[in-house]
């Protein structure tokens, strides 16, 4: 049972102002929670070093998340993150000590899907001995699928409505 759990979010929820039941489970039985809400930048805004307009939009992010788990009855802490996913995990993992990683990605190719998002779960488990979940997002904020490897290792991702 993970107890510090590091949630790592590149998608907008739903309107519904709730945690996603799918997610509930592991969220629940955490007794620390921490949201890191990366700087997703376009490949252009990356090369030209334009960051505003995207750690604007994940701080907005950062806080709809805060809204959905504060409604959930929960209370995590958390910030805004790196444009790199693996650098800003890493410095989360710094001050807090996790013990499953959580990651909520749009489905690889859809529209929605930002490109620092390519192979992030893929890197994570190779960069992180952690244990990590992957929920897939769809562009309606519904999750469509999961991915759960132990270990650190990868496993088939299942897809389907959760």
């Amino acid at each position: 049972m993970a107890k510090r759990t590091l949630v790592i979010t590149n998608e907008n929820l739903a309107d519904a102002n709730e945690v996603p039941e799918s997610l509930l489970p592991l969220i629940d039985e955490a007794e620390e929670i921490y949201v890191v809400a990366p700087t997703l930048t376009t490949w252009l805004q990356s090369l030209a070093g334009d960051i505003d307009g995207a750690r604007v939009s994940a701080d907005e992010r950062l806080h709809k998340v805060f809204e959905h788990m504060h409604a959930s009855g929960l209370e995590p802490d958390g910030a805004v993150g790196d444009e790199d996913q693996i650098a800003a995990i890493a410095d989360a993992l710094v001050d807090f000590d996790a013990d499953l990683i959580v990651l909520r990605l749009h489905v690889p190719g859809s529209p929605g899907e930002n490109w620092r998002e390519h192979r992030v779960a893929k890197r994570v488990r190779t960069h992180f001995d952690l244990p990590t979940v992957v929920f897939y997002f769809d562009s309606d904020g519904q999750v469509v699928g999961r991915d759960e490897a132990t270990e650190g290792t990868p496993a088939a991702a299942t897809h389907g409505a959760l």
